[in-house]
């Protein structure tokens, strides 16, 4: 019962605590700081209108958060000599943070390739086609890949099974279909082997080509025999043990 009362009272202290933060009279945090705090509900309100408090009074959304190395030993922080990695809007959409993606994207934030894969590759199907969406109306490019292994939205929401994400980005003009990632594998391969089936046929009727092979040598049709081989030694395995 104990146990019970700490896992009830701690949320609602929690967003006590957080809430009361907002309405504090304490100068706002960095951009930075905004887009990299932690994801607690309560948090993500806070956060939310703290970064609509700094976009008012002026603060730049395409600013960069995220540089290749540290700040040197008196080193100005417009230093020119570092490389930007990250922006507002691509962390946020890497956090899927929604509401924090929306407020970017109505604001200006601009793209800097890969916020499309990223989104597609969120944490549940809502989350992946709300931002997908958002993303989409304000411009980006479908076909746009993430910038480390290539995966563009079209994979990584077949790879995950997002069906309406899919459904979506196939109806985008231009989209390309067998569009490969570092290792050649494409949007068919990705739902053929994680055995998302109905996936794999919206990508054909589409026109996806069921004969690309990536670096391995395999095929759609090969990666979906490898996966039915191991759910079929799954199955096995489970009937044995039922008897």
């Amino acid at each position: 019962m104990l146990e019970a009362m700490k896992k009830t009272i701690l949320p609602i202290v929690t967003l006590f605590a957080f809430t009361a933060l907002v309405h504090a009279d304490d100068p706002l945090p960095e951009m930075w700081e905004v887009i990299y705090g932690p994801s607690v509900n309560a948090v993500k309100i806070q956060r939310l209108e703290q970064l609509k408090q700094l976009i008012k009074q002026g603060a730049d959304v395409n600013a960069p958060i995220g540089f290749n190395r540290m700040l040197r030993e008196g080193e100005e922080p417009s230093s020119s000599s570092r490389t930007p990695t990250a922006w507002p809007l691509d962390v946020a959409v890497q956090q899927a943070q929604v509401d924090m993606v929306r407020l970017l994207l109505a604001s200006g934030a601009k793209f800097h390739g890969g916020e499309l894969a990223k989104a597609a590759f969120a944490g549940s199907q809502d989350e992946s086609l709300a931002m997908v969406t958002a993303l989409i109306q304000a411009g980006a490019d479908v076909n746009s890949p993430h910038p480390d292994y290539r995966h563009t939205a079209l994979f990584w929401a077949s790879f995950k099974g997002y069906k309406d994400s899919v459904k979506l980005l196939l109806a985008q003009p231009g989209i390309k279909l067998d569009a490969n990632n570092i290792d050649g594998d494409t949007a068919l391969m990705a739902a053929a082997e994680n055995g998302h089936a109905e996936i794999a046929e919206m990508l054909l009727k589409a026109g996806a080509n069921v004969n690309v092979t990536d670096k391995r040598g395999e095929t759609a049709t090969s990666l979906a025999q490898k996966t039915l081989a191991k759910q079929q030694a799954t199955l096995s395995r489970l009937q044995s043990h039922s008897k």
